[in-house]
């Protein structure tokens, strides 16, 4: 595992920067699945009093990747093959969802912010920076969502968001590659400007599917590796 280094934050108030941060060592595996945070450790690397730094581990346990454990403390959740299942057959069926929502609400601003966020995307794949690949990617995806003008549908896509990161960060790990291919999202937003709304899903679950079996495979493995240093 990568030597965990907090730079300093100048301003204590910043919430949001201490939950970019948190969250950027979570998906870059400095803070691994299980691994409990050590508040006092975090705090002086990060030169911020242990309140904000306490509420954005909150925060993070609101979206789901920490969990808190009363009289233990705070970790990163474990990552099981049925968490993934689970979280992708659920995206599997939101994104169905949301492209019948979307579809026939789109216009020209639509495209031009599908064709800006996925030239986003590439920006950061060609940089190799692989949490802001992810980040740009599940924006990306987040569009459908934002466009289908249903706010219940939209909650439950940012409530699952934060675990698809984390799901997302592990399958690079698997994949023992920075960044997936550039082109990788080019047929998904071609169908997303086309007029087959039922290649469009389609497209959207064979894309949730890519190398799924190699996710599941490498979670299998850290679960076994867990229970032998149990």
């Amino acid at each position: 595992m990568a030597k965990l280094d907090f730079s300093p934050i100048a301003d204590t108030t910043r919430r949001a920067e201490i939950v970019a941060l948190l969250r950027r060592a979570i998906l870059t595996g400095q803070l691994g699945p299980g691994q409990k945070l050590n508040e006092l450790r975090i705090s002086e690397q990060m030169r911020v009093s242990r309140a904000p730094l306490r509420e954005a581990m909150r925060e993070l346990v609101q979206e789901g990747i920490l969990t808190s454990i009363p009289y233990a403390g705070t970790f990163v959740i474990d990552v099981t093959a049925k968490d993934i299942i689970d979280a992708y057959s659920l995206n599997k069926v939101l994104d169905e969802f949301a492209i019948e929502c979307t579809w026939p609400l789109r216009d020209q601003r639509f495209f031009d912010e599908l064709d800006r966020r996925h030239a986003t995307v590439k920006q950061a794949t060609r940089a190799l920076d692989t949490t802001r690949q992810i980040e740009t990617a599940l924006q990306l995806h987040g569009l459908i969502y934002e466009w289908a003008d249903n706010s219940v549908l939209l909650e439950t896509w940012q409530r699952l968001t934060s675990r698809l990161q984390m799901y997302f960060a592990l399958h690079q790990q698997a994949r023992a590659e920075p960044v997936p291919a550039e082109d990788v999202h080019e047929t998904y937003v071609a169908l997303l400007k086309g007029n087959d709304m039922r290649a469009a899903q389609r497209h959207a679950r064979e894309h949730i599917d890519l190398d799924f079996e190699e996710l599941l495979a490498y979670a299998r493995s850290l679960e076994k590796r867990a229970s032998k240093g149990a």
